[in-house]
């Protein structure tokens, strides 16, 4: 498809497009049937009344009545427009419907026909219904650039991202010229699409067209190039910008965050805030994601002081953000006095949610499930990643009975039963508790299986030393057409780690080797541990000299192997060795351990 340079439409928080807030309804709609049926009366009343006037015209001023008519018109055509801007708002597709079967009973000017017909496409769009709004557009006696703009957003909106580019393509060749917010909607598009050529085509029309420190246009471009990792393009774009506001700031700290520039977001929000910039929840939100991944909490403490001084950390985004920074940092008191201050007594689980993962991380997980009891029984609503953090703490605690109690509750809550994630946490913690039986019967009622379930399982029952029930699931999962990753190899080769499965193991091996994965480091340790434990040292001792930078946990395997099958002196030559490459042994492996062996 031939581009041509040039694109863009800003979305406002609204849920109306803000190209189309001409004029705000003086009060919200509250019933729109009611409304609907006003709105035919008002236009009877315009009927009635033309009708009128039509009679009286030869003894009075026809300027006079024409004007009168055009006012009564101007008025009738609000009231649908409010009606459009309701229905679009609440997603009311049968009241819209009635309101353009209303509209296309009438007559109305030119200015005011186009008028009304963008919102009855917007109306469609916003819907879902965009093949109505599609019709609508190509029924258009008129078009004027908000006819493409309500097309090329709605197509964006509807995913239906290509549609819109060629929407803006049939554009230039009617030869209406966009605007900022046209080329706004197009740049979206491109994100949509992932597609940085086209976008970069759009940005050279900009260009052409003047628009290139445009606010508006500036800040879609530069979202464009942070989501699609240019982050280069991004700043450039940023600092071409000739009058910043508060939503293009918030849009450059975001990306830098979100392509690990961590560092440079959180100056970046300095000198926000020097130039007196107010940040919103979302840009505090952003840094604080930046200052967590960087662990250092004075950053944080000093972003949470200018939270604290717009008086936000009671809102329900900056305050989750600085509990999850506070437990990256692992300042978990700090984190918690977040909460407490805050959100304990909330009703809304993101705060909860938070306070729950960061004890989880930072290995408290008995506080973990204390958190989430309370939670419960201040009648907080668990959801996806509350259960999620809950398992994994209950599968490091290994308390079986209350990871049972917990899994009743996702089953009488009926919403997560089919979550692939979810189950896959469940199998996980129900193994570490040691109850294979369960995490069987879980697995095997899974609707949908992925490469972590069939892992999950197969570490499990290599886990309770069951390997050869382990390499039956290993087949099965093959058979189905799963391709094992270097986490499933490794869980095999544990398995195969005795003389009666070297073969098997040696079959396992081949198949890493046709995977690409022999030099992978997990994978050489688990190799050489494999034919250690075997009974095969020179293939284990070839596999080991292969190993670029062995870790601790390969030189173990190979000293092992060689101390366990009667090679003592060999083994402390190779202990000698590790120690002049810089690995130091483990503590709780000691020298005459190793002889003993």
């Amino acid at each position: 498809m031939a581009v041509t340079p040039g694109l863009s439409v800003k979305v406002g928080a609204s849920s109306e497009p803000y190209f189309l807030r001409f004029h705000a309804p003086s009060n919200r709609i509250s019933n729109n049937k009611a409304i609907v049926s006003n709105a035919v009366l008002s236009f009877s009343m315009v009927r009635s009344f033309k009708g009128v006037g039509a009679g009286k015209v030869r003894n009075n001023n026809p300027g006079s009545i024409a004007k009168t008519d055009r006012c009564h018109e101007a008025f009738a055509a609000q009231e649908l427009v409010d009606l459009l801007r309701d229905s679009a708002a609440r997603g009311l597709i049968r009241e819209g419907k009635s309101v353009h079967g209303l509209l296309l009973k009438s007559s109305f000017g030119d200015e005011e026909s186009v008028r009304l017909f963008n919102h009855v496409a917007n109306m469609y769009a916003k819907c879902c219904s965009f093949v109505d709004a599609w019709r609508v557009f190509d029924e258009m006696p008129h078009r004027n650039v908000l006819s493409w703009t309500v097309m090329i957003v709605g197509s964006k909106n509807n995913g239906l991202f290509l549609d819109g580019f060629r929407f803006f393509y049939d554009m230039l060749v009617d030869g209406i010229l966009p605007d900022e917010f046209v080329y706004s909607a197009v740049i979206q598009s491109c994100i949509g699409l992932g597609c940085i050529e086209l976008g970069e085509a759009a940005h050279g029309q900009i260009v052409k067209r003047g628009f290139w420190d445009d606010v508006i246009v500036g800040t879609s471009l530069l979202s464009m190039y942070a989501k699609l990792h240019k982050s280069e393009a991004s700043v450039r774009v940023f600092n071409a910008i000739a009058e910043h506001n508060q939503v293009s700031w918030g849009a450059m700290i975001s990306g830098l965050s979100s392509n690990g520039l961590y560092l440079e977001a959180f100056q970046k929000f300095l000198a926000m805030i020097a130039q007196g910039f107010r940040p919103n929840m979302y840009t505090f939100s952003s840094v604080l994601k930046a200052v967590g991944k960087m662990r250092d909490d004075s950053k944080g403490r000093e972003v949470h002081h200018c939270v604290m001084d717009y008086a936000m950390e009671s809102n329900v985004v900056v305050g989750t953000s600085l509990i999850d920074m506070y437990s990256k940092c692992g300042c978990l008191s700090d984190a918690r006095a977040v909460f407490d201050r805050n959100f304990y007594k909330s009703k809304v689980n993101n705060p909860w949610n938070a306070m729950i993962s960061g004890y989880t991380q930072c290995g408290y997980w008995r506080e973990a499930l204390d958190l989430f009891v309370e939670m419960c029984q201040n009648d907080v609503r668990p959801d996806l990643y509350t259960y999620g953090g809950v398992f994994s703490a209950n599968a490091a605690l290994k308390w079986l009975y209350f990871g049972r109690q917990v899994h009743g509750m996702v089953v009488k809550s009926g919403n997560h039963t089919r979550v692939l994630s979810l189950n896959n946490a469940i199998v996980d913690a129900y193994f570490k508790c040691q109850s294979l039986e369960d995490a069987r019967k879980v697995f095997d009622r899974m609707q949908e299986r992925d490469m972590v379930s069939w892992t999950t399982l197969v570490s499990a029952y290599v886990q309770c030393y069951q390997a050869r029930e382990a390499l039956s699931i290993f087949s099965q999962m093959r058979e189905q057409g799963f391709i094992p990753n270097q986490f499933t190899f490794s869980s095999v080769l544990v398995a195969c780690a005795s003389p009666s499965l070297l073969e098997y193991g040696r079959q396992v091996h081949g198949l890493i080797c046709k995977a690409g994965l022999d030099d992978d480091n997990c994978i050489e340790s688990s190799l050489t541990r494999m034919y250690a434990k075997s009974g095969n040292i020179i293939d284990a001792m070839e596999v080991f000299e292969k190993i670029v930078c062995p870790d601790v946990v390969s030189w173990t395997a190979i000293i092992y192997g060689y101390a366990q099958h009667g090679f003592p002196d060999k083994a402390v030559e190779l202990i000698q060795k590790m120690e002049q490459s810089g690995v130091q042994l483990n503590s709780n492996i000691s020298l005459s351990h190793l002889i003993c062996l």
